[in-house]
């Protein structure tokens, strides 16, 4: 019964709207067209608006969208470090296979709570020239967010920080 009793008022509404529509002036009458097609238009718009907005409200919940902010940040920063390992003028001792596995010993020391700086000054020890740390670089990549360099700053105190400068100035890099 509930039911019904929203319906029947909804019918009796529209009926004593038609009611009072039919006994307005033409002009008055104009001026609820009017008004009635651009209520209908920016419902129209708002809708349309809603539905586009969609696919990119769905990204941000699930991710999906900083996930490929960061894979094109990544990009970035991977083309730039190439170019500029091209720069050095050097060719890297390492093998691609080596430096990835240089590049996860040092994400395993900074993972966990307290950066493991014995782990991290031994791996940074191992290289032998500055396209080895541009290569490392590469493969370390920005997994948290961060270029290796920066990751060190982050995770390393002052006097680590002073430390893994001069491990890294014996191969003349600079950070």
């Amino acid at each position: 019964m509930l039911g019904v009793i929203p319906a029947q008022a909804a019918v009796l509404v529209a009926k004593k709207g038609a009611e009072k529509y039919k006994n307005l002036e033409p002009s008055s009458k104009k001026a609820v067209n009017i008004g009635g097609l651009l209520l209908v238009g920016l419902t129209v718009f708002a809708g349309y608006k809603m539905i586009n907005n969609m696919g990119n409200m769905f990204s941000f919940i699930t991710g999906q969208k900083s996930r490929k902010e960061a894979e094109k940040k990544e990009a970035a920063f991977k083309s730039q470090a190439k170019d500029d390992m091209l720069r050095i003028g050097q060719t890297p001792t390492l093998s691609d296979t080596r430096a990835k596995a240089i590049a996860q010993a040092l994400l395993d020391a900074f993972e966990y709570p307290g950066t493991y700086e014995k782990q991290v000054y031994y791996n940074l020890k191992t290289l032998k020239n500055k396209a080895d740390y541009a290569l490392v670089s590469i493969k370390y990549g920005m997994p948290r967010g961060r270029a290796l360099s920066a990751e060190l700053y982050n995770e390393m105190s002052s006097s680590e920080m002073i430390i893994a400068r001069q491990i890294l100035e014996k191969i003349e890099v600079k950070i």
